[in-house]
């Protein structure tokens, strides 16, 4: 890690700080208010917060596919993971900043375990099937109120940039809602971080691919579905490589 990148990381931590009076706000305006009331003022912070430090890191988000989001419901957005920055390439780059799956791990973060939950971010036990089973119904509830949601179907982060296994969380809340499904390609945000371990100036490339529809879907349907947007995605990197 190079002296660059402590200059961020103490920059994400301080900046997280200078938030806080906007964060006390969005905590009240989620006890007392209905998510269409505190997710615009939420969204707003989000993005000022994250604007800079991507700034700071001198990453650009090059978006294709983005006219492909449908605007008018909810929508379950499912990338590929290997890089932090995979967070802020879709906060960043959608319509509307959107719900994510996370890990449960990522709630001892101090700080950003408060701000991931005024985004109503769902935190998933991974190793525990009932407690994974009742994050999955929160997630199903909230999309069904028009709540948009991003899941990593790998369900974590790549560690050589290969595409691992979908697994089929997101096929069962689209299953249950009948959102529509966006797969993402995100190319290079391992090589902003993960590859080096240092923050690496350069691009980040996010496309959206058409929409899957799930109304209408059998379970079989929806039981060949994860390997059927892992070929989607896989297919856009090899169309992008040639």
């Amino acid at each position: 890690m190079n002296l660059f990148t402590i200059k961020w990381f103490v920059k994400f931590f301080t900046s997280l700080k200078k938030f806080n009076p906007q964060l006390k706000k969005a905590q009240e305006m989620k006890r007392t208010l209905p998510w269409q009331e505190y997710k615009p003022f939420v969204d707003e912070q989000l993005r000022n917060w994250l604007n800079p430090l991507v700034d700071m890191a001198g990453v650009e988000f090059v978006v294709k596919g983005k006219e492909k989001i449908p605007l008018d419901q909810p929508v379950i957005y499912t990338p590929n993971h290997a890089g932090a920055f995979d967070i802020p390439a879709i906060v960043l780059t959608t319509p509307a900043p959107p719900m994510f799956m996370a890990k449960k791990e990522l709630r001892k973060l101090p700080m950003i375990n408060e701000w991931m939950d005024v985004v109503d971010c769902i935190f998933v036990d991974r190793n525990n099937k009932n407690t994974a089973h009742s994050s999955l119904q929160d997630a199903i509830d909230k999309v069904k109120t028009g709540r948009s949601l991003v899941i990593f179907p790998e369900g974590t982060r790549s560690k050589d940039g290969k595409l691992g296994e979908f697994r089929g969380g997101a096929m069962k809340v689209a299953m249950e809602t009948g959102a529509v499904i966006v797969p993402v390609l995100i190319e290079g945000s391992r090589e902003r971080l993960e590859a080096t371990s240092s923050v690496t100036p350069g691009k980040v490339y996010v496309t959206f691919l058409d929409p899957v529809e799930t109304k209408g879907l059998t379970k079989e349907d929806f039981f060949a579905m994860p390997p059927k947007i892992r070929e989607m995605i896989q297919a856009e990197r090899g169309r992008q490589m040639m």
